[in-house]
């Protein structure tokens, strides 16, 4: 429903209420007749005509947007103004349309009593107006900031995106480096997978998620471009459940974290290791393991990055609702858990 729409409908709807009950109220005790019609009708009309024109004069002044204390002042003014019209209305339309009210003077106590009366009534209806006014105004600050927090986590996560790119190349290129002395042939292989792995790499960038399936298939890739390098020293095993491949995780997120094992894991061993890949899903979220030959140091600056950069996307993406840790097995091996919500 409009603002505006709203607006009128609790403005006429009040009014209608108030003078109903104005109308019993005075019927019975001066008697129902068609004058007493006559004055609740002029009443209603009076009511949201000079509220209404108190709006505008706010709206024109924009008084809504000062500070409460610079408000309140004018506001009672406004208030007691229109009370001080409706009561200069009444006294006398009282007189017409109750002809029992004639027999009381018109003097300051009359004339206060009215304006206390009518000063009760201005008064809710401001109070309602303005609080209305500023929770409405609450809830769009709050939605401007959650658009802001919203900007900001769409701006991290596009930069984090962005670095993962460079820094993979740049490792896959030193690996087909090694090779184009040692072995042409293979080492043109290494750069048909680069470039398929680049090709799809460069189409999930554009995504905030894609499917496992489509991470497998760039680790794949990538696995393929090591395992060129490495031989024998680099054994790879899949554990991967059928019914996780549809599942979505951030783009380049696990290959990331495979860089991460062979680089610091098989490349530092003397006869190589085992990466091994698993998943499995239960009903609320994804859960992926990579294990691997080596030991982890967190103090290291150069596991810095894959392991930064996976905390602080699935931070931005997931909140509190994904975890993420790598410890050290006693087997000589490295565990790295993922849990992403589905």
């Amino acid at each position: 429903m409009k603002k505006n729409t709203l607006y009128w409908i609790c403005q006429i709807g009040g009014w209608f209420l108030f003078v109903i009950l104005e109308f019993i109220g005075y019927g019975n005790i001066y008697g129902f007749n068609e004058l007493l019609i006559l004055n609740v009708g002029i009443n209603f009309l009076a009511g949201i005509l000079l509220t209404h024109l108190y709006r505008l004069v706010i709206i024109k002044t924009s008084w809504i947007n000062l500070p409460m204390r610079q408000l309140l002042p004018i506001a009672v003014i406004g208030i007691g103004f229109v009370s001080f019209l409706l009561t200069f209305l009444n006294v006398y339309l009282d007189r017409i349309t109750v002809p029992l009210l004639r027999q009381f003077p018109i003097d300051t106590i009359l004339i206060l009593n009215y304006l206390f009366n009518w000063s009760k009534y201005i008064l809710l209806w401001a109070l309602v107006y303005h609080l209305f006014q500023y929770w409405e105004r609450s809830l769009e600050a709050e939605k401007v900031k959650y658009q802001l927090q919203a900007i900001i986590k769409e701006n991290q996560y596009q930069n984090l995106k962005t670095q993962l790119n460079p820094h993979f190349l740049f490792n896959s290129l030193n690996s087909i480096r090694t090779l184009v002395d040692i072995d042409p042939t293979v080492s043109k292989e290494a750069i048909t997978r680069l470039s398929s792995l680049l090709r799809s790499s460069l189409q999930m960038s554009r995504e905030k998620t894609v499917t496992l399936k489509q991470e497998l298939d760039t680790v794949r890739d990538y696995l393929a471009i090591e395992k060129i390098r490495f031989d024998e020293r680099l054994n790879v095993i899949f554990e991967i459940k059928e019914e996780t491949l549809t599942a979505k995780l951030p783009p380049m997120m696990l290959q990331t974290l495979v860089e991460n094992a062979v680089k610091h894991g098989i490349s530092k061993s003397k006869n190589g290791g085992e990466v091994k890949i698993s998943s499995t899903q239960t009903k609320f979220h994804l859960h992926i393991e990579i294990l691997n030959t080596g030991r982890y140091e967190p103090s290291a600056d150069e596991h810095g990055f894959g392991i930064e950069n996976t905390r602080e996307r699935l931070e931005i993406l997931y909140d509190t609702q994904a975890s993420f840790s790598i410890e050290n097995t006693a087997t000589n091996q490295v565990l790295t858990q993922i849990d992403i919500p589905l």
